[in-house]
């Protein structure tokens, strides 16, 4: 982690944010919904950076998605892994753990991880907490977790996350942001 000077006057903490995730699960979907507000990926792939001045915070987000052969080198140098699932299909606990395994194999000791079950298309102002709850993606999250916590790799992570977001309607995305950036990581 290092720090840099903001746009707003003040020195801003730097957390590399590394984005994987399971094939068609929308991880560089919702990295472009975080540094750019819409699914649009940009037309230069690589380190986007997002200002959180609340948290006086810039995040350098760099999204790979499946493309497996970058994780090593690029998730050996992050602060934070997102690992981003498809909350819209049904969970493959295989399939998850051998990724997740993957994933985590090249993570620094002590990162945090936050788990993103995306394709959990709720309005984020229309949306009862009650309705997501009883969701498929909801389903997905449980499982997802309970996975995650049974790797033998994930025991060497100390703190690991699940939230359910949305890059289609920006759903949970502010709530993920606030906790890479430390406000309610561990749980």
């Amino acid at each position: 982690m290092g720090s840099s000077q903001s746009a707003h006057g003040g020195d801003l903490k730097q957390v590399k944010v590394v984005v994987v995730g399971m094939p068609g699960s929308g991880a560089k979907s919702l990295a472009s919904r975080w540094t750019t507000d819409s699914m649009e990926q940009p037309s230069n792939p690589g380190w986007q950076s997002l200002e959180r001045p609340f948290e006086k915070m810039q995040l350098q987000i760099l999204a790979l998605g499946s493309a497996r052969g970058l994780w090593d080198e690029h998730i050996s140098a992050t602060d934070v892994l997102a690992f981003v699932v498809d909350g819209s299909e049904q969970f493959d606990e295989v399939a998850f753990t051998h990724s997740f395994s993957a994933a985590l194999a090249h993570l620094p000791e002590g990162a945090p991880v936050v788990l993103l079950v995306n394709k959990v298309d709720a309005d984020p102002e229309e949306e009862e907490a009650g309705k997501m709850a009883d969701s498929h993606g909801s389903v997905v999250q449980a499982k997802c977790s309970a996975a995650a916590a049974a790797c033998a790799v994930s025991k060497a992570v100390r703190q690991c996350k699940a939230f359910l977001v949305s890059a289609k309607t920006s759903y949970g995305c502010d709530e993920v942001l606030r906790s890479i950036c430390g406000a309610r990581l561990v749980f």
